[in-house]
Parts: structure tokens; sequence; C-alpha cells
């Protein structure tokens, strides 16, 4: 085996090392991924989102996905279609309409993966994006974390434009005002709300990088912004390689 090769082996081990302590902190803990994205990936590159998903699920988390729909497409033929997805990589899911709560928990109960759109019938004709269709869920059932995976790549440092890996309520609120996306602004709005109700962890994540979710969740630093209400927050060993840190 050449260096490189050698090398490349290292990394994977080192990710795959890095990624067990968050393995056993999400054990059979409840995961919603707002998959607002159908309008940004072609096929292949959706379908490797709703892999990463099942991947979730395999390891022992309760993921529940909440998607959009595509332009010019049926809501409830997407729901179908997004599940089939899943479904696709060995992992059992179920479509369901709108944020009905016993059907959802049902659904995890018989260890299937709830796959969302905001509308159910009554409701059809009423504006209900999946960002807050993630809260009203996330809310009721409490949930672990939520991964809004979308356009937006995260929050951005107003100094240099850098994202910011990993903020406090009170830091996000301060950085509102220079927040001129609407979408981004709508997010950030619906993730604070999260957090005030005892949401862990909300996220923004940007849906065209490649496993997006997977090195957010399994890694220290993440891909994209990560927001909690304060330091009590960080998980053990967060706290451990952050101490470590400070020693360097």
């Amino acid at each position: 085996m050449n260096n490189k090769a050698v090398s490349d082996s290292q990394d994977k081990a080192g990710i795959l090392v890095d990624s067990l302590p968050y393995i056993r902190d999400f054990n059979q803990k409840i995961i919603i991924i707002c998959f607002c994205a159908s309008n940004l990936l072609n096929d292949a590159e959706e379908q490797e989102v709703m892999r990463d998903v099942a991947l979730l699920k395999s390891i022992g988390m309760k993921p529940i996905v909440v998607h959009d729909t595509r332009m010019g497409y049926d809501k409830f033929r997407e729901n179908k279609r997004i599940a089939k997805l899943i479904e696709f990589c060995g992992i059992k899911a179920v479509g369901i309409c709108g944020a009905d709560m016993q059907t959802i928990r049902m659904t995890l109960d018989n260890d299937y993966i709830p796959v969302i759109t905001p509308n159910d019938i009554d409701t059809e004709d009423i504006l209900i994006t999946p960002e807050e269709c993630s809260r009203q869920i996330a809310e009721a059932i409490q949930a672990e974390k939520v991964i809004l995976l979308g356009k937006e790549d995260g929050i951005h440092s107003p100094e240099d434009g850098s994202v910011i890996a990993q903020l406090k309520a009170g830091q996000v609120r301060e950085l509102l005002p220079g927040i001129s996306d609407a979408r981004l602004l709508n997010k950030v709005k619906e993730s604070l709300q999260m957090i005030d109700k005892g949401i862990a962890r909300v996220h923004i994540l940007d849906a065209t990088l490649s496993h997006a979710i997977l090195l957010e969740m399994f890694s220290v630093i993440g891909v994209g912004t990560m927001m909690m209400a304060d330091d009590a927050g960080y998980y053990p060993h967060e706290i451990r390689y952050r101490q470590r840190k400070a020693e360097r």
C-alpha cells in the first residue's frame, strides 16, 4: 500500500473514531431533518441525502424528515416519492401529511422513518414552511436536534464573512440585525424559537455539500452553523476537546 493510501485510510479511521461519542450521545434520540432542497439537488444528490438519513437510522437514531416540494409537483406525491428514496436504502419509511403527532409517534414506535409534508388535506391551500412544521414537531416531541438543510450554509461572521461554526442563543440575537437574506433570517428566527422551547441544538447546513448531515453531526467543528442555548449544551467529549485545545 502506498503512502497516500495509508494516509487516506488513517484519515478515514480518524473520522470514525471522532464519530463514536456522537453515535453514543444520539442513540435513540429524535433528529429532525428539515429538507428544503428539492429544487437545488438532482436525483442522485437527493438520493445521497436520503441514504445519509437512512444511515442515521441504521446506527440507532430516530430521524424524521420534513420536506419541501419541487416546483410544479404535487406535494402529496412528492411525499411518497421521498419516502421511497429512503426505502431504496433498505429502511422503512412512511409519508405523513401535516404535523400529526399521534401518527408520527406511532410511526417512530414501529421503527419507520416519518416523512412529512407540512400540509394535510385541510391545510392544502395554506402556506406552511418546512421550517415552521419542523419547529412544531420538534417542540411537541422534544427532539434532540433539528437540521435545517437548504440553500443557506450558515450564519456568516460580519468581520470576515466566514461561516460561524457554533453560536449560543444570545450571540445569535446580536447578529440578527445584520442578516439581510430573508430566508436565512426566517431560519434563524425559527431556530431561536426552538432553542427557547428546549431543543438542544439547531443546525443550518448547505444541502449542496456532499454528506453535510454526517459531517456536521459527527465532528466537533462541523460544516455549518450550530446554535444552542448556552455552554451547558456542550456534550462531555466536546468539553474535553475544548479543554485540550485551550491547553495547547
